[in-house]
């Protein structure tokens, strides 16, 4: 299905398009009262889709990253350093959180494949983008900094944690595909330091390079 360019400008235009980014920032002693409190729901959604996509024990916490809301930020892993690492947590925006928890209740509800109007593919726009902020920031995780090389990382993994949610491997697939067509293509101009060429399949950040089911 081809989009209209005029629904994904919509979604671009809101919060989600001052940039949608995730990125990492030191640790703040505000975020101990966060990790302090027991996991939410969304909260525990979170940390269970990022605990198999790392191989680790991570904590999510939905609320306030630390940053200007201005900045568009999504997401944030803190570091701690030097050298630089993760210090084993994240942190996303309650709507993203409210995104992932209403996708995993009913994943068959945001196949782009059932979309005919620019209200439900604003919808999906943003489970996507909850979607791939939990992936984006389960690579900065693994230790990656690069902002570049972790978007188009945690694109490839869209997939991963929409079946992880309980959609099938077709409607995740469909899902990974419909953010790197209208989400990510926005990035060169939008937000280029979350894109690159080499973001693409055979590209030097293909994680599965022989295979062409790209991103997923």
């Amino acid at each position: 299905m081809r989009l209209r360019p005029l629904a994904v400008s919509l979604v671009l235009a809101g919060v989600l398009a001052a940039g949608a980014q995730a990125q990492i920032r030191p640790v703040s002693p505000a975020d101990a009262a966060l990790l302090k409190r027991p996991p939410t729901y969304e909260e525990k959604i979170a940390e269970n889709v990022a605990a198999r996509l790392t191989h680790l024990h991570p904590k999510a916490r939905c609320g306030s990253l630390g940053v200007m809301a201005s900045y568009g930020v999504v997401g944030i892993t803190p570091f701690i350093g030097p050298p630089l690492r993760p210090a084993g947590y994240f942190l996303m925006l309650p709507e993203m959180c409210a995104n992932l928890a209403a996708f995993h209740a009913s994943p068959e509800s945001y196949d782009p494949m059932s979309c005919h109007d620019s209200n439900c593919e604003n919808t999906i726009a943003g489970v996507a983008m909850a979607l791939a902020t939990v992936s984006h920031e389960s690579y900065h995780l693994l230790g990656y900094i690069n902002e570049a090389r972790v978007e188009c990382y945690g694109m490839q993994s869209i997939w991963f944690v929409a079946s992880s949610l309980g959609a099938s491997v077709a409607e995740s697939q469909r899902i990974a595909a419909f953010y790197w067509k209208n989400i990510y293509a926005e990035r060169e101009t939008e937000t280029p330091a979350y894109w690159s060429p080499q973001c693409r399949d055979g590209g030097k950040y293909d994680l599965r390079p022989s295979t062409h089911s790209w991103p997923s």
